[in-house]
């Protein structure tokens, strides 16, 4: 692939599909600044590997099995474990526009961030409505796998929530 046309499509991606790499990032990560630099990271792996993409799957899937093992890796490779929320995220929760939507997704994330990694990236699959098909291209998971899982970690999942509420 020429240069320009790696770049326009590079370019493309990002554009139409930030948010699969923003919300990854973000149930990986618990500072805005460790967000901002996995962002990075996954981006540098796209870069990297759009020589590959061959055009099996959608672009959009490409870029979530690029994203997780990327942020799975990341994750792995650093030690960093989801912790409490530190100052650093109180103040970025503070300065969004819409606070208590802000603190409710953080409190969202801050669960799924709870779940095993497996089940985590499952659960932001489904969150952006796709199909156990499609989970499974990604993952590399049966469909009826997928499924079971998906539905163990929406119970656990709730039964967090549940938990933190009372």
């Amino acid at each position: 692939m020429n240069e320009r046309k790696r770049e326009e499509l590079f370019t493309d991606w990002v554009a139409e599909h930030r948010g699969i790499i923003v919300k990854i990032a973000r149930s990986f990560t618990v500072t805005p600044s460790d967000t901002d630099d996995l962002i990075q990271e996954i981006l540098l792996r796209l870069w990297a590997s759009i020589d590959q993409y061959r055009g099996d799957a959608k672009p959009s899937t490409w870029i979530y099995r690029i994203a997780l093992n990327r942020a799975l890796t990341w994750q792995r490779d650093t030690g960093r474990r989801p912790a409490q929320a530190s100052d650093d995220k109180l103040q970025y929760v503070a300065a969004s526009s819409n606070v208590d939507d802000e603190y409710q997704l953080n409190r969202l994330y801050d669960q799924i961030r709870r779940l095993p990694k497996v089940d985590r990236s499952l659960m932001l699959l489904s969150l952006d409505g796709l199909s156990y098909a499609e989970m499974s291209a990604i993952t590399d998971l049966s469909e009826s796998n997928v499924g079971a899982r998906l539905s163990r970690a929406r119970n656990t999942l709730f039964a967090m929530i549940e938990e933190d509420n009372s």
